[in-house]
């Protein structure tokens, strides 16, 4: 008897052994994955002290659980998964598997918010509203993203109502000119995007620095461009992944590429530094309507960018400040009322569960 209980004991200990092993890898791994994330993203220029050009917008997205493969996303529809796997080179060996949907508004307004006449020499009243879905795959090497945004320019985007509204609340002006907006105009953009890390120092626990290449190109009568831009981050437990690049919407895509820091239960503190040029053939908020005739201003089709910003993240929050500076995007030869230079500030709140 004393022989059986022996060996039912260490019969015991091994299970309970292997158990307590797999709970702790389970615990790890958990740790490890980057959850479902909601993010809230607002712009506006009132930190530049101006209202014109892009003026505001903002966006609501929801990104899902990171997955290590299309079949595995969770609380998705069907067809997201089969989309994404069918999308070429975004199924490849040891990536992580993300999809988002997003709904935003973005506003466009000439510099003299008082004159209810057409400002010929300034950029149109614009506003667009629309919903975007985005699939990519990611490391901490390199990113791939495919992106499908539709909506609609025009007055039921309602912008109008929006900045008016918002307008009244703070007591600003109220802005005369939104009879002159682009007609309505359905708007439908692809965008594809790469990227790639090139250079990494430090400790991923303290401080560490890394810089990456992103290439992006846009289809569509939203926006039709392509860019190429250096990404600079640098501070103490950062994420592993990628920069988020906040953009007005059709510039670019919405993506949540980061996975968990080398210390996951330790806040992480870090800055980042873009330098992008882009070269655009279409932006209808300053070429105009595309299938009718509407105010537009001559645009610059080579244009630099300069995106600064700071982020604080913990285990299940976030926030991220950035400031967006380019070069004129506007000839203001033929349009001198127009500011030459976007200049925005952006606000990103995360929750991750």
């Amino acid at each position: 008897m004393n022989n059986r209980r022996r060996i039912i004991l260490i019969i015991l200990f091994l299970v309970c052994a292997n158990a307590g092993s797999a709970l702790a890898q389970a615990a790890s791994d958990s740790a490890s994955v980057e959850s479902a994330t909601w993010r809230f993203e607002f712009d506006n220029d009132f930190i530049f002290n101006k209202d014109s050009k892009i003026s505001s917008g903002w966006s609501l997205q929801k990104h899902s659980a990171v997955a290590g493969s299309w079949e595995t996303l969770e609380h998705v529809p069907g067809f997201v998964r089969r989309w994404g796997k069918a999308i070429p080179t975004l199924t490849e060996d040891d990536l992580v598997y993300r999809a988002g949907i997003a709904i935003g508004q973005v506003i466009q307004t000439p510099d003299d918010l008082s004159r209810s006449d057409l400002i010929k020499e300034d950029v149109p009243y614009a506003g667009a509203l629309t919903l975007q879905a985005t699939w990519y795959a990611f490391n901490d090497d390199e990113f791939r993203g495919f992106e499908i945004t539709a909506g609609v320019v025009g007055p039921p985007s309602l912008a109008e109502q929006a900045q008016k509204t918002v307008h009244k609340l703070i007591g600003s002006s109220d802005p005369k000119g939104w009879d002159h907006q682009l007609d309505t105009e359905p708007v439908i953009n692809f965008n594809y995007m790469r990227k790639r890390k090139i250079w990494r120092r430090g400790d991923p626990a303290g401080l560490s620095f890394d810089t990456a290449i992103n290439g992006n190109v846009g289809l569509g009568n939203l926006v039709t461009q392509a860019s190429t831009a250096l990404e600079m981050r640098f501070g103490h437990n950062m994420p592993r992944g990628f920069v988020y690049v906040p953009d007005p919407i059709g510039w670019s895509m919405h993506y949540k590429a980061l996975l968990r820091p080398a210390n996951p239960r330790a806040a992480s503190f870090y800055a980042t530094l873009v330098l992008r040029g882009s070269a655009f053939a279409h932006n209808i908020f300053l070429d105009g309507n595309t299938f009718s005739d509407s105010h537009s201003v001559d645009k610059e089709p080579l244009v630099g960018q300069a995106i600064a910003g700071l982020h604080y993240e913990r285990e299940n929050w976030g926030i991220h400040l950035n400031v967006l500076i380019s070069s004129d995007d506007v000839d203001t030869s033929k349009a001198p009322d127009a500011e030459g230079q976007e200049r925005l500030g952006t606000i990103d709140v995360e929750w991750r569960f």
